[in-house]
């Protein structure tokens, strides 16, 4: 699932109102593609419209933890497809 579009994000993996969005960033000097990602939580404002914030309760550092194993094989996923692609 490569991004040609590099302002589009890889994924997101959600776990409840926590979200982890995966960023394919290029190699340089020949180096593979490498990954970050950015966590936030959604909630809704005073209009009740969806926000993102990365602010984390107590509560949301426990869950974290499980959205954290599902980003990281996610990624170990992208890396995995990345190796498949036809050299350019």
């Amino acid at each position: 699932m490569t991004q040609t579009n590099t302002n589009k994000p890889a994924d997101t993996i959600r776990f409840g109102t926590l979200k982890g969005t995966i960023w394919r960033n290029p190699g340089k000097d020949g180096k593979p593609p490498y990954y970050s990602v950015n966590y936030s939580r959604g909630y809704t404002d005073e209009r009740g419209d969806w926000r993102d914030t990365d602010s984390l309760s107590e509560a949301d550092n426990l869950k974290l933890g499980v959205l954290h194993t599902n980003v990281a094989n996610r990624i170990i996923a992208l890396k995995a497809a990345d190796k498949e692609e036809p050299a350019n």
